[in-house]
């Protein structure tokens, strides 16, 4: 979570060549994702995290995400009597909004800033590689809205493994 800290330490304490990780525009965006594709993946994603962890880390993932919840509300809870549908309905607007301001720049590049990526651009695609690993269908309805995918594409070439 010092993601963004450290952005910035890096950013003032070494000026030269200029990268611009952090902006007035990426925070912004940071903000509303935290917001409101937050809430979406609370209800979306982190029920069906829990599959794709060891048996040792599944236990300690409910344990923790259902004290969170409370009421004595399971994962599966997240996903029943259309809570999800509610969820993604209620966001729609906001994730509309978020894609707009992801496109800000881009008739110059696929970045936040256009050209380069900036820590915005690393948020919002690790976010989405997050959302694909645990499950397909999050992470295309996300890319569903325009913008999203365009940010995930540009920074593709960074998340590939290399061991």
């Amino acid at each position: 979570m010092d993601s963004s800290r450290i952005a910035h330490f890096l950013e003032t304490t070494y000026p030269d060549p200029p990268l611009p990780l952090v902006s007035p525009l990426g925070t912004k965006i940071e903000n509303h994702s935290r917001l409101v594709i937050g809430s979406v993946f609370r209800t979306s994603v982190m029920p069906r995290e829990i599959h794709v962890l060891s048996p040792c880390s599944q236990e300690y993932f409910r344990r923790t995400r259902e004290a969170r919840l409370g009421g004595g509300q399971r994962l599966e809870d997240l996903l029943a009597e259309g809570k999800e549908e509610r969820s993604w309905e209620a966001a729609r607007e906001g994730v509309q909004m978020i894609g707009e301001l992801l496109r800000t720049n881009a008739v110059a590049g696929p970045f936040v800033l256009g050209v380069k990526p900036s820590y915005t651009d690393f948020f919002v695609a690790g976010s989405l590689e997050a959302a694909r690993v645990v499950d397909e269908g999050v992470f295309e309805r996300v890319c569903g809205f325009p913008g999203f995918r365009e940010v995930y594409d540009g920074c593709a070439a960074w998340m590939e493994r290399r061991d």
